[in-house]
């Protein structure tokens, strides 16, 4: 019997996003043990470019691109999560998640303007939901639908740029390697995660001494090397093996393993207003790749 050939994509797919899901974890444990929120965002690119710089370097070397070219797809995907990661030590993590994965709606509303695309009832419907989505959590009180705090600002701002690297990516129509946009997402997002460190944030602290940095630095590469670089290749590569209707509905894991986990191992309040709102915005989604799948002829 012949195997799926989507299976194990499939599989990467899935660990990658439920991996990403509690990326939280390190994030908030970096920072109670003394690492300020904005510099363990900072570590998180800043090792990981590091250890990849020599293959770069190798690549160079023998005529090869190393993602530093792609600027404004690096800088844009480097930002996004570069914000949401900062985002994740300074509001909820379920809101975090909720605001982030208002994406879909942002990318239909791009590529409707930019690309040309059908406003088709699924699209219409998948903004819809993804907007009323982003009401619940920001305005579910009764008050103004606007971002309460600076991680909340971040989350929202991380879910638009992101559209807007990932709109520029399929503009692009290149084949790149997954190395080019691991590296570039890397290099960019340190670039960026340093520049937010010089916000007027008290709550993104300051930069850690040397002897912090040498208490933290195993850690810190235990974290790249058995975390973030192989689930962003995971990722990646089990990305390019899919469609984009299966890509869609495997990511919402993460929403779902984020918000769980959150629930479980966290104090942090989870009502009925996160509930709706986290219902809204994977509803959206799902109508989105639904409703796109449906429309491809076989």
């Amino acid at each position: 019997m012949r195997a799926d050939p989507q299976f194990w994509p499939s599989v990467a797919l899935v660990i990658a996003a439920t991996a990403w899901s509690l990326f939280w974890l390190p994030l908030r444990a970096f920072e109670e043990a003394g690492l300020s929120a904005g510099w363990a965002t900072v570590a998180q690119f800043v090792v990981p470019a590091a250890l990849l710089a020599p293959v770069a370097l190798w690549r160079r070397r023998r005529g090869k691109a190393t993602g530093l070219a792609r600027v404004f797809s690096g800088f844009c995907l480097g930002a996004a999560f570069a914000l949401y990661a900062d985002s994740l030590l300074l509001t909820e993590v379920a809101r975090t998640l909720i605001l982030f994965y208002v994406t879909p709606a942002w990318g239909t509303i791009l590529e409707i303007v930019f690309m040309g695309r059908r406003l088709t009832v699924a699209r219409a419907l998948a903004v819809v939901l993804g907007l009323a989505g982003l009401y619940v959590i920001l305005g579910g009180d009764g008050g103004l639908p606007l971002p309460r705090n600076a991680g909340d600002w971040m989350a929202l701002l991380s879910g638009i740029i992101w559209a807007v690297g990932s709109l520029r990516l399929r503009q692009a129509g290149e084949t790149v390697s997954d190395f080019e946009n691991v590296f570039g997402f890397f290099f960019y997002g340190a670039i960026v995660a340093l520049g937010l460190t010089l916000l007027p944030l008290e709550a993104l602290g300051t930069m850690p001494d040397t002897a912090q940095m040498l208490r933290f630095l195993p850690w810190v590469l235990l974290v790249a090397v058995g975390f973030l670089i192989p689930v962003m290749f995971g990722l990646l590569w089990g990305g390019r093996q899919l469609d984009p209707g299966r890509v869609g509905i495997l990511l919402q894991m993460e929403v779902v393993f984020g918000i769980l986990s959150a629930a479980a191992l966290t104090s942090e309040p989870f009502g009925w207003i996160e509930g709706i709102g986290a219902v809204l915005v994977l509803s959206a989604a799902l109508v989105e790749v639904l409703g796109n799948r449906r429309a491809v002829p076989a």
